[in-house]
């Protein structure tokens, strides 16, 4: 009634009568008396049923990621489970007879193997499973079996290397004796050319060039909706964002060319330097992608939708 309170604790229900919350700190205590110290006003620190998410209001949908704040609202709501895609498990393999693992000796003519490395995280980060595989060497045979195997264990391979004109490049050639479909190859993007996709006993392959930067981006632009779709999400694209050219970018050539940038806090859109396939300096620097179209010049100062993978 007028002139009485009664003692809650945070989350409890409202008391019979009463229309407002006091916060402990804002009172005195003198025996059975209590002294409000700052002013209370009606529904003041009070949640009223409802105000958040009301009732019959769909809380989830169906290709929806489930990260940390819609688990958090599906939990609040008394949630205890839902159905969900299992993670694609993807083999990353990747060929080469010059390929070394990080860490080993190059010897003559050898190079550090890393598209593995970004693989399996761009595979992790869009839900997936990666399951990495040995180096594979420049054989038919050796190619063949580490094909076999990963189709054997996994729901979707990606491979590295292998897949262009050269006298070493089984990738295409091994697939097919496997009994594995081309549905096409080569695409005409800068850099990722060429690309291939095929299926074998209805999985997928996708196999990416050896250059670092262009299997970053095949990977982005081909590989990441795949397997998206995979899972049944029902958003496929990179998150993407407008900002401020700091720097003109030119495409000269016939084909897309996907130019890394790295964006900073203000929203500027800054070039990272070489933008050569093999160019790892500039692409660790990155975190996102521009599309210039063919033979176009973005000026400095231009407006540009930056495709953001880190």
């Amino acid at each position: 009634g007028a002139g009485e309170c009664v003692r809650i604790f945070t989350g409890s229900p409202m008391p019979a009568g009463a229309n407002a919350v006091v916060m402990q700190e804002d009172t005195q205590v003198d025996g059975s008396e209590i002294e409000i110290t700052d002013g209370a006003k009606p529904f003041e620190h009070v949640r009223l049923r409802g105000e958040d998410v009301k009732g019959g209001e769909v809380i989830g949908n169906a290709g929806e990621r489930l990260h940390a704040g819609r688990l958090q609202l599906l939990g609040s709501a008394g949630v205890a489970e839902v159905s969900v895609h299992r993670k694609p498990i993807v083999a990353v393999l990747a060929t080469g007879d010059e390929l070394r693992e990080p860490g080993e000796d190059l010897g003559a003519g050898g190079i550090h193997e890393s598209n593995r490395l970004a693989l399996a995280e761009l595979i992790r980060q869009c839900g997936a499973a990666p399951r990495v595989q040995p180096l594979v060497r420049d054989s038919m045979e050796v190619t063949m079996a580490a094909l076999q195997t990963a189709f054997a264990e996994c729901d979707a391979v990606v491979t590295s290397g292998g897949v262009s004109v050269g006298e070493h490049d089984y990738v295409k050639a091994a697939f097919e004796k496997l009994g594995g479909s081309l549905d096409f190859w080569r695409v005409k993007i800068k850099p990722g050319k060429p690309f291939v996709f095929g299926r074998l006993a209805n999985k997928p392959l996708f196999g990416v060039p050896g250059n670092p930067v262009s299997a970053l981006v095949t990977f982005l632009v081909l590989v990441r909706p795949a397997l998206m779709q995979l899972q049944g999400a029902a958003d496929l694209e990179l998150p993407a964002h407008p900002g401020v050219l700091a720097d003109p970018l030119t495409n000269r050539g016939d084909r897309r060319h996907f130019m890394r940038v790295r964006v900073d806090a203000k929203g500027t859109v800054h070039a990272t330097g070489l933008q050569a396939s093999h160019a790892v300096g500039s692409l660790g620097q990155a975190n996102g992608l521009v599309d210039v179209p063919a033979e176009t010049n973005l000026a400095e100062g231009e407006m540009v939708q930056v495709l953001r993978f880190a």
